[in-house]
């Protein structure tokens, strides 16, 4: 017997860095980038090969919980009033890490989702949401609570601190490349910087993240108005204030500029910047075009995804 669960990756369309300071942002799931968990039965007991994470075998340790996947299995033995049943379960991810895409949390959903299965058990979406979120306090300590909301609903979402989650509804189906840079980086060292600017410098900074946070709010009513070619000039925008507050990188705007030149109706980076993922919003006709210059100017891996 052999048992799949999955969970996509998430992108962020407009916002990053802003929503760290109550402004809002809007992020959507990449179901063309997946991590899965297979289970099949075990002769040894409970084990993860974390094929994608160093070819690590983990087995249960109630004093590891330091490391994410020890506590997602704490989490849900507690959850469900069990213990870990005899599986061996394979993690597969081809979502880039360290890049904003979401692949720690997309790594922990699918565990859980295979797990509880193997248990026997269910799960509702928000009891995951809330056991994927606390996983993610060790890989960000204090995160935004985007990534695990969208990869776990898989659906797009407006999202502001402290508030509650919304659910947004997309007017019309529109295509996004994602190209990644191939440069890592921590998302938690470009956010430190931003807030040391914000705080050494409010009265240049603070604007920044207003006009972001606007620029957000114009971006939703278009979202839901079906009104996608108005998003291009926005996610230009976007850009252009996340390079003002020194989160792009050369081969971020390198690519970015590239994705303009060849016909995208606008383009900026995805998720904590300093490298990672840029994304192009393009018009079908236009996506050919537009993933042969990304991939020309340097990208390691493009792709194109329907977000609807």
């Amino acid at each position: 017997m052999t048992i799949s669960a999955s969970a996509p990756a998430k992108i962020i369309l407009f916002g990053e860095h802003a929503v760290v300071y109550g402004e809002p942002a809007i992020a959507v799931p990449v179901t063309a980038l997946q991590a899965t968990a297979d289970i099949s039965p075990s002769d040894d007991g409970f084990k993860i090969i974390a094929y994608d994470l160093d070819d690590a075998i983990i087995r249960y340790n109630t004093y590891a919980e330091d490391q994410p996947l020890q506590r997602v299995l704490t989490l849900l033995q507690d959850v469900h009033h069990c213990d870990l049943p005899s599986v061996s379960i394979g993690v597969r991810s081809h979502i880039p890490m360290a890049s904003g895409l979401g692949s720690g949390a997309a790594v922990t959903t699918a565990i859980a989702r295979a797990v509880t299965q193997a248990m026997g058990k269910t799960l509702s979406l928000d009891a995951l949401n809330r056991i994927v979120y606390e996983v993610e306090t060790i890989h960000h300590g204090t995160p935004s609570g985007i990534d695990n909301t969208v990869i776990v609903y898989e659906q797009p979402i407006y999202f502001v601190r402290e508030q509650p989650i919304e659910h947004l509804m997309i007017g019309q189906p529109f295509t996004l490349i994602v190209a990644d840079t191939g440069e890592t980086a921590l998302t938690h060292i470009a956010v430190g910087d931003v807030r040391k600017l914000v705080t050494s410098e409010p009265e240049q900074y603070r604007p920044m993240i207003r006009e972001i946070g606007k620029l957000t709010k114009l971006a939703r009513q278009h979202l839901e108005a079906g009104e996608i070619k108005a998003l291009g000039p926005l996610m230009d925008t976007n850009h252009a204030w996340l390079q003002q507050l020194t989160v792009s990188s050369p081969k971020l705007d390198q690519l970015v500029t590239a994705a303009r030149a060849a016909g995208a109706l606008g383009a900026k980076l995805s998720g904590g910047g300093r490298g990672g993922n840029m994304i192009a919003l393009v018009q079908p006709e236009a996506a050919g075009d537009v993933m042969a210059a990304l991939t020309s100017n340097g990208a390691v891996s493009v792709l194109q995804t329907m977000v609807n």
